[in-house]
């Protein structure tokens, strides 16, 4: 059944922006008692508002560890802490260091988290149209970086005054070897599209039974319109590890289960697998890897910080402002030589 008990206990605490999704345990089994949801609750008001330093300073574990040492009680950790963990973190086996858990709990917690109305592109795009025109290229591919230069494919060498890359871990180790290459989560994203959305609400949907291959699952068009083709109603399921043979099948199943209606007529719109999505950020892990490698070179990404949206951003933050220090712009950035960025 659906374990809505926990639920309330932390709705308040969950709330974000308009396109938010409330997550909900699916379950065979009760998440506790009153008291037990009224425990989980005060832990979760408490990690809201906890300072971030605090949270580091914590003894370090691996995730699962730190939650059986929490003084929670197992129905509550296995029901629903450790299937919204995995979520947030896209790790099933919890190996992730708890202070990362911690942080990921409190960016929850404080209804930090959201979906960017349009898609993930939006957000990149938004900025971009900011900018003047002709400050970013796209499709350009880069061959090998310097700290004055960067070298690409099909415009050569373009000098500059300092150079950023901003990539995917394993990109980043292949244009400046000897940059640590962490290990990776496997994630396999599937959209599945139907005449008429299941019943749910605007929630996530958590699989604490971990009866299929579907880790958390959502009613995507409940929460953003414009992500579904016109008419339809948009299901966008993850599959966390290695997905089964055929992939698509298994979740269509387990999809069924979880939503309690037939998924035969409904459509596969996509399938996305990424064998390298998430860095892994097993304990101990360094929750402030360098930024700034030598006076004109700098290197940002989820691989620097958390392997999080917001770990990603934060590190960018830190990379502009190491960048904005050694220029001698910090607090300004000069607007009559932009920045040129290939993407």
């Amino acid at each position: 059944r659906r374990a809505r008990g926990a639920l309330h206990a932390v709705r308040a605490l969950a709330s974000a922006p308009r396109a938010s999704a409330v997550p909900r345990a699916r379950t065979g089994a009760p998440l506790g008692t009153a008291v037990d949801q009224a425990r989980l609750g005060a832990a979760l008001a408490r990690l809201a508002s906890a300072p971030v330093e605090r949270l580091l300073n914590r003894p370090e574990a691996p995730a699962a560890q730190a939650l059986a040492e929490r003084g929670i009680p197992p129905r509550t950790i296995e029901g629903f802490l450790r299937p919204l963990l995995a979520a947030l973190l896209y790790d099933p086996e919890l190996t992730t260091s708890s202070r990362c858990a911690d942080l990921a709990l409190h960016a929850f917690a404080g209804g930090r988290l959201c979906l960017p109305e349009g898609g993930a592109d939006a957000l990149p795009e938004l900025l971009a149209r900011s900018l003047p025109p002709g400050t970013v290229h796209t499709g350009v591919r880069v061959t090998s970086i310097a700290t004055t230069a960067v070298t690409t494919a099909e415009h050569g060498e373009i000098r500059c005054r300092a150079v950023l890359l901003a990539t995917d871990a394993r990109t980043a180790g292949e244009l400046l070897p000897g940059l640590r290459v962490p290990g990776f989560h496997p994630v396999t994203v599937l959209h599945h599209t139907m005449d008429e959305a299941p019943d749910t609400g605007a929630s996530l949907l958590l699989d604490a039974d971990r009866s299929g291959p579907v880790a958390h699952t959502a009613v995507i068009s409940l929460v953003d319109p414009s992500r579904a083709p016109a008419g339809r109603a948009l299901v966008t399921s993850t599959v966390l590890g290695t997905p089964p043979p055929d992939v698509d099948t298994a979740v269509r199943m387990h999809l069924a289960r979880l939503y309690g209606t037939s998924t035969a007529r409904w459509e596969t719109l996509a399938v996305h697998h990424t064998p390298e999505a998430v860095p892994a950020m097993t304990a101990p892990h360094d929750l402030r890897r360098p930024v700034r490698l030598l006076a004109g070179l700098y290197v940002c990404g989820d691989h620097r910080d958390t392997s999080t949206v917001q770990g990603a951003l934060h590190s960018a933050r830190r990379a502009t402002t190491a960048i904005l220090t050694d220029l001698g712009a910090a607090g300004s950035l000069n607007r009559s030589e932009p920045l040129r960025t290939a993407a």
